[in-house]
């Protein structure tokens, strides 16, 4: 090798360790702050700032930078997100696919680990190795929170029963020991998307107490160290329903927000962030070296003494769909089954902020910025297949939002047979066959809509039905369930959508001849929220929900 290559040969050896060590473990920032608090508010989406009363949220937006468009990672459920934001990892490297993860109870082991036990470093792990003279904290009101980390790890640790209580006991920490890094978790913005639906007025008025009892916190660090600290406020997850866990922008995208000294004053970011950033971030204002695990980066761009960094691609920005109200169902966004005249339907922008218009069809069909603007409230009378979206000139700037409103009488037939089972601690479908359904009813459509359970959690029901197809082909169906459903075609299984989740839709075709065609979906909710829909496309059929001129009698043996 000439003298020349090995020159080379070394330079492409050492630029990856260069670029990485600028990256995260020096620049003018590095080190710069002496307190660095992170305020995890469990359940908080963007909707949520963007429709809830926030004052505490907008003033640290205006004195510092954010997100609106940050994300989560898959799944959208609390310890892969809260183990990414401790562990500045995805969960394909540290482990924690689920809330039922414990440290001796593993679906794979962490790409590395600290000592000889299970745990993937954590941004615990990383100061008091680095610098043990650091006053390292946390306090949080999930108490599943503590399965994410060695609780011997920080120097103190405490569960709070209550919102209140979880805000009280860091408060008093703050003032106390005047922590270095202080990790607080908040829960019941998440506990109201569970039992009133993402969306809701209890929801959003979860947000504003959330956002008080964060003024009271930064009351608190004013008070304590003045200007001489850093805050990060960001979520886990958002949601739609009653539920997340799926795969919709509405679950996966979250705020991140960070302000205090050395921060650059209202920056929208144009960096794409991830929860696992969050940690990175942190050992960085507090100069601890990250380790090579880790693949989360420091989100330098909201640093006053930083370059920014350069963005080879644009930004891609995506509003979440148009809201269609009203709705039939609080865990649906838009439409559903309403018995009675619904109110006229209103189509509102998702942000506000951004200017856009909406088009919207009612046949159906795709809208594009030639489909009629929506100005005025709509009629509706026999139901109709609503699409809407957000428009900027000729660009799409929004999500496409659906709605199917099926609109019927008190009085007309109930051709759905439900079948109830009462199951404890139910993770998966049994087979129904061998069982005794602990009550029986009837109802209009395949969904929850109007449907009166005999409880809300660990049950299971069984509908059946049976449905005319006019024209035979080739019929598209869609399964969506939170948590988990089976859909059999005439006795032949069609889509299996089964286990304990959030909304999850899963698909399956196949050629259905025309004629009568029994219909049978296996459903069942173990805890937290719950939904159902069976969604079918096919010859001279745009994509819907089974309508209810599709469904007929049993026929005669």
């Amino acid at each position: 090798m000439t003298s020349r290559s090995l020159l080379l040969t070394l330079f492409w050896i050492g630029l990856p360790l260069l670029v990485y060590g600028q990256l995260y473990n020096s620049g003018p920032a590095y080190g710069s702050s002496k307190h660095v608090i992170f305020i995890g508010v469990d359940g908080l989406s963007p909707d949520g700032i963007r429709e809830a009363s926030t004052p505490a949220l907008d003033r640290l937006m205006s004195e510092g930078s954010y997100s609106l468009s940050a994300r989560g990672v898959r799944p959208t459920n609390s310890s892969p997100n809260w183990g990414s934001m401790l562990m500045g990892a995805a969960p394909e490297q540290h482990g924690v696919t689920s809330n039922g993860w414990r440290e001796d109870r593993q679906p794979y082991p962490p790409t590395t680990k600290v000592g000889n036990r299970g745990w993937f470093p954590t941004i615990f792990d990383l100061i008091q190795d680095q610098r043990p003279e650091m006053e390292v904290g946390t306090v949080y009101h999930w108490k599943g929170f503590q399965n994410l980390f060695n609780r011997e790890t920080p120097d103190y640790e405490k569960h709070g029963r209550t919102e209140e209580i979880t805000t009280e006991i860091a408060i008093d920490y703050i003032e106390s020991q005047k922590p270095n890094y202080l990790f607080v978790h908040l829960d019941h913005v998440d506990a109201a998307g569970h039992r009133d639906g993402h969306g809701s007025q209890p929801y959003y008025a979860s947000v504003t107490k959330a956002d008080s009892l964060i003024g009271l916190l930064l009351d608190a660090l004013d008070e304590t160290f003045g200007d001489s600290y850093v805050v990060m406020v960001s979520s886990d997850h958002g949601g739609v329903g009653f539920g997340h866990g799926g795969d919709s922008l509405a679950e996966i995208e979250i705020p991140w927000i960070i302000a205090g000294q050395g921060i650059k004053s209202g920056l929208d970011l144009q960096s794409r962030i991830n929860t696992f950033d969050s940690p990175s971030m942190a050992a960085y204002l507090l100069g601890v070296q990250q380790p090579q695990a880790w693949i989360g980066r420091p989100v330098v761009e909201s640093l006053q003494n930083e370059e920014p960094p350069v963005f080879l691609y644009p930004q891609n920005v995506v509003d979440p769909e148009p809201r269609i109200i009203p709705s039939s169902d609080p865990a649906l966004s838009f439409g559903g089954l309403f018995v009675g005249m619904p109110d006229p339907i209103e189509i509102r922008h998702s942000n506000p902020d951004r200017p856009s218009t909406i088009h919207f069809t009612t046949d159906g069909t795709e809208p594009t910025p030639s489909s009629a603007v929506y100005e005025n409230a709509i009629m509706v009378e026999d139901g109709l297949i609503l699409r809407a979206k957000q428009y900027s000139g000729e660009k799409a700037t929004s999500l496409e939002a659906q709605g199917s409103f099926r609109v019927l009488s008190p009085e007309t037939p109930k051709h759905v047979k439900v079948d109830f089972y009462e199951i404890e601690e139910i993770e998966a479908l049994p087979d129904f066959f061998s069982m005794e359904p602990i009550s029986s009813t009837t109802t209009w459509e395949i969904s929850l809509n109007h449907l009166e359970l005999p409880r809300e959690e660990n049950i299971a029901a069984v509908f059946t039905a049976y449905v005319e197809v006019k024209e035979g082909g080739t019929w598209r169906s869609v399964l969506a369930s939170d948590d988990g459903s089976k859909m059999f075609v005439n006795g032949i299984p069609l889509i299996d959508n089964d286990g304990n989740h959030g909304i999850i839709e899963v698909e399956g075709e196949a050629p259905i001849p025309a004629g009568i065609h029994e219909i049978r979906v296996e459903w069942f909710n173990g805890a937290g929220g719950k939904w159902l829909g069976v969604f079918v496309e096919g010859p001279g059929m745009p994509y819907q929900e089974i309508p209810y001129s599709m469904y007929v009698d049993q026929p005669a043996d």
